[in-house]
């Protein structure tokens, strides 16, 4: 097997279930992404308008190849419901070489 490709996870959130499943299916639609899992709820404890709060979210796991991250994140606040969203991309190391390769397969642009 050739080089893999160096991978990516970004994280979002949304609020809802329809918001999660929306964004996920556009993110694969576009190739930017390879694979979407939604975490169960979580609380995000944080400062808007200078008000604290506390909101119940689903967090987006989102899989990519570092020469998709730009598109990704691009798309991400294209379509985001929210003003200001979280989309935070982290390097990945060691990943599978066969994963990696998958991923690159599933976001290599048409």
């Amino acid at each position: 097997m050739d080089h893999a490709p160096a991978l990516v996870v970004c994280l979002t959130t949304v609020s809802d279930e329809k918001q999660a499943e929306a964004l996920a299916r556009t993110l694969l639609q576009e190739r930017v992404a390879a694979c979407v899992q939604v975490d169960a709820p979580i609380r995000s404890f944080y400062c808007w308008d200078g008000k604290d709060c506390v909101d119940r979210e689903l967090r987006l796991v989102i899989k990519t190849t570092r020469e998709r991250a730009t598109a990704l994140q691009q798309t991400i606040l294209r379509c985001h419901p929210y003003d200001q969203p979280q989309v935070v991309i982290l390097d990945c190391s060691g990943a599978d070489p066969g994963y990696a390769h998958w991923v690159g397969e599933n976001t290599t642009e048409d």
